[in-house]
């Protein structure tokens, strides 16, 4: 893929080029990340991608908090929000759109159809706002080119290799465990050794490593990153919004808001990005996805895996139990 690191410079846009409304704005943005229009430094692009990437949030950010988020200065913040043709900030989130009366009602009529504990409500329910938000963009991440490439390493690797670090490890065996009902040469990385081996003994191969990790990321999930990146192998990294890190290791980068003030982040838009990597892999493969599953199934029942006693579906088809 790729890679676009335009000039600094930009001639400021007029009143007349300006991009007006929410949906121009973010058509803008996203355009400029493809490569086309308004050519971006590396600075640029990083501040970019976490503009479209927190869209819902802008409104409640400051030049500072968005500085801090992408580890860069607030000036240079504000010189990239000038190169869009914006004054400064504020004239930059007046062009945002607030959700509509129609968005504000239904998630309303969400938090109320599930009468949350009152003794609690004020807190879930603004925790259950965070999170629904966060499912939204999850599934908005489907919409992007980059979603693409990672889909398209996955489908043109002979192997794909999964990782996960600390917390994240039972979300990546989760998923690679689940891939493997989608396609062949999926495998969890144990890691016996210590060094990785198995990892990089595929380098040289038709190869695709899927890295799941969060803020602050594993030593080791850092180290390997960057080996990838040598070694030009390719990386999709799943992980939170608390960091842009995971971009200077590779350009498909996924990532998930997990802050919804509860006592531990949530690693729930993790998981359905994840699994929306799986459906839109089986998608494409189509017809193959079935013999395969049969297959595996066929596996599962030789060796006695399953226990479809408690089975709604076993129980609707009429098939017998297990002691039958």
């Amino acid at each position: 893929m790729q890679i676009i690191y335009p000039s600094e410079e930009r001639v400021m846009a007029s009143d007349e080029t300006k991009p007006r409304g929410e949906i121009d704005l973010l058509r803008f943005v996203q355009n400029g990340l493809d490569g086309a229009g308004a050519e971006w430094s590396r600075s640029g692009r990083l501040i970019a991608t976490y503009l479209r990437d927190n869209w819902e949030q802008l409104p409640y950010q400051t030049g500072a908090s968005i500085a801090a988020a992408v580890g860069l200065s607030e000036m240079t913040v504000i010189r990239f929000i000038r190169q869009l043709g914006f004054a400064n900030l504020k004239e930059f989130k007046a062009a945002l759109r607030p959700p509509t009366d129609s968005d504000a009602e239904e998630m309303g009529n969400i938090r109320r159809r599930l009468k949350l504990d009152p003794l609690n409500q004020r807190t879930l329910e603004k925790s259950l706002g965070r999170e629904l938000e966060a499912v939204a963009a999850a599934y908005r991440l489907t919409t992007l080119p980059r979603w693409g490439d990672c889909v398209e390493a996955i489908l043109k690797a002979r192997q794909v290799s999964v990782l996960g670090f600390q917390a994240s490890r039972g979300l990546a065996i989760d998923f690679s465990s689940r891939l493997q009902y989608v396609r062949p040469g999926v495998r969890y990385v144990q890691d016996h050794a210590g060094i990785l081996t198995e990892v990089f003994d595929m380098a040289h191969e038709s190869h695709c490593l899927v890295l799941v990790d969060t803020h602050a990321y594993a030593r080791k999930a850092v180290l390997l990153a960057q080996r990838a990146r040598e070694m030009a192998m390719p990386l999709i990294f799943v992980t939170d919004s608390f960091t842009n890190r995971a971009y200077d290791f590779t350009e498909m980068v996924l990532q998930g808001e997990t802050y919804v003030e509860t006592f531990w982040d949530s690693p729930a838009s993790l998981a359905i990005i994840l699994n929306l990597l799986i459906d839109s892999v089986a998608n494409r493969l189509g017809g193959e996805v079935s013999k395969r599953t049969e297959q595996l199934h066929e596996m599962g029942h030789y060796f006695a895996e399953f226990d479809h006693r408690t089975s709604r579906l076993a129980r609707s088809q009429g098939e017998p139990d297990a002691a039958g």
